[in-house]
């Protein structure tokens, strides 16, 4: 039998960027993203939770591009005097994940409990049909790192 979850990595150096009281409309999202990319962040996670009026987006990149997303947030506050800006390099991120995922009902149901079991709070998640992702305190990182191995059956790397 395939094991669901087969691997995981870590990123230990990343920065949270959460942008609050972001306009719903499809063009201002993507001047933000454009702002972004002129500025040459590379970003790896995106997320975004919707409200009435606005959203708010929570994305990550690694923290070698500060000095870009620094410059890029000065563009954004110039664009978007509404947008509320917040970063955070507290976290780290970790991707679980395997071929059978996408096949397995409960997969995600099993991540999150072993994350709520040990009182191991994630701050943001993205997913694929093979990969959980989510960003996590780092003062967690060997508690969940060990109980995703325990879980999961998987040797330590």
């Amino acid at each position: 039998m395939e094991k669901v979850i087969d691997s995981f990595s870590i990123e230990d150096n990343i920065i949270q960027i959460r942008l609050v009281n972001v306009p719903k409309h499809p063009r201002y999202i993507a001047r933000i993203f454009e702002i972004l990319a002129d500025s040459k962040v590379n970003l790896d996670m995106i997320s975004q939770v919707m409200t009435e009026d606005l959203m708010h987006l929570e994305l990550t990149c690694d923290d070698k591009y500060q000095k870009e997303l620094n410059q890029a947030i000065v563009s954004l506050k110039d664009e978007f005097a509404d947008i509320e800006v917040a970063l955070s390099k507290k976290y780290f991120k970790m991707a679980v994940g395997g071929r059978a995922m996408e096949d397995t009902p409960g997969a995600a149901a099993k991540i999150f409990s072993i994350l709520g079991d040990n009182n191991i709070h994630f701050y943001q998640v993205s997913t694929s049909k093979r990969t959980v992702s989510f960003v996590i305190d780092k003062e967690n990182k060997q508690l969940a790192i060990q109980k995703i191995q325990e879980a999961f059956n998987m040797e330590e790397k």
